[in-house]
């Protein structure tokens, strides 16, 4: 997930943290309810005092909730996958992971990571207010109470069953598992995480309507960030279960005109490049070399392209990944993002026969699509 209008607030640990302005609002809330509930807690405690430790309060848990996404963070980009950054805004914080992780029990680490941070805080503030407490440090044991509370709800509220929050994220962790199909499991996950977000933001309607207790507002906000969420990941889901039952060999370009790697830009654009459904090897005396598209050639300038061979804008054979046909287009994908390039050769019996790319693959997605609404 990415926020725009994000406010950086530096580096640690080489990853970047941000604050979104909405973060404001979530920290004058924490702030209320830091005072509202020191008076319960100790009375003793002057006015001028409770709200100095509700400032306070705010600010130790914003650090709280960085370091639980800290905890995301960190352990993806030991299982190498790489982050994108840490947001605050007005449901918490968010890791942007660049990549989804390889497997179930990756999925699950990187998930269960930032609520056991939080429990471990939890723990640690729960030990520090007994001690606190037996000191007769009133204020600082008051302040230790709140942040325990707090961060063991932190943690309670993300393992709720709402993707893409952790608790989703545990459960979809356990559906792959089970099914061995991320794309199924995301989908499942998502359901399930529309009807919990369609009932929270029910009981906080009915709180708001039958009690008047505006506080029921929040779940419903909430209950249709939730429902949003879980939609999105869900049509995602559906577009990725669809990748993922569709075959390399069903999506390939099959119609191969091989190109001479002395062969001018001019002339591939102008004779070569323009077939429908081909795809371009470049050879060198009989060797496959590499691939030629004509987007290799967008940076080259015009008056050099009758001087320029495709040898020296094609993507060497060396660089790409080769496929099977019996892949998974979803495979793929992921292997092109991760390349950087415009096409991928496809073997079988260590033969050439085709090149996939992401307009080839779509096409054939869309022409499924098309297929199936007219049936």
């Amino acid at each position: 997930m990415r926020l725009r209008w994000t406010w950086k607030l530096g580096r640690i640990a080489g990853i970047e943290v941000g604050i979104h302005p909405s973060w404001l609002i979530i920290y004058a809330l924490v702030v209320t309810s830091a005072i509202g509930f020191t008076p319960l807690f100790s009375p003793e405690l002057s006015h001028r005092s409770t709200i100095v430790l509700g400032l306070v309060a705010a600010l130790v848990l914003f650090a709280s909730v960085v370091a639980h996404e800290f905890a995301h963070a960190l352990v993806a980009r030991r299982l190498g996958i790489p982050i994108g950054g840490i947001t605050l805004f007005l449901f918490g914080g968010v890791a942007t992971i660049e990549s989804e992780p390889n497997s179930p029990a990756d999925e699950f680490r990187v998930a269960i990571a930032g609520p056991a941070l939080s429990v471990a805080l939890a723990i640690v503030f729960g030990a520090l207010y007994a001690g606190t407490m037996a000191l007769g440090w009133l204020w600082v044991a008051t302040l230790c109470a709140y942040l325990a509370l707090t961060n063991a709800a932190l943690a309670a509220f993300n393992l709720l069953p709402a993707f893409p929050s952790d608790g989703g994220r545990v459960l979809r962790s356990l559906l792959w598992r089970l099914n061995r199909s991320q794309a199924k499991a995301t989908l499942w996950a998502s359901w399930v995480s529309v009807v919990f977000a369609g009932l929270l933001a029910a009981t906080g309607g009915y709180f708001v309507i039958a009690d008047r207790e505006m506080r029921g507002l929040w779940w419903v906000v909430l209950g249709l960030f939730l429902w949003q969420a879980a939609v999105v990941s869900g049509r995602r889901a559906r577009v990725d279960l669809a990748l993922e039952r569709l075959h390399v060999a069903d999506c390939m370009l099959k119609t191969l005109i091989p190109v001479p790697a002395n062969t001018m830009v001019a002339s591939f654009i102008g004779e070569v490049a323009g077939s429908p459904g081909a795809g371009y090897p470049v050879v060198d005396r009989g060797a496959l070399v590499g691939l030629a598209d004509v987007r290799n050639t967008s940076g080259l300038p015009f008056a050099m392209w009758d001087r320029t061979p495709v040898s020296s804008v094609m993507v060497p054979i060396a660089r790409v990944p080769a496929l099977q046909g019996h892949e998974s287009a979803r495979d793929a994908l992921m292997r092109l993002h991760e390349s950087g390039a415009d096409g991928l050769p496809v073997y079988e019996g260590g033969e050439l026969v085709g090149i996939v790319t992401r307009d080839s693959i779509f096409r054939k997605l869309h022409d499924g699509a098309a297929v199936r609404r007219s049936a």
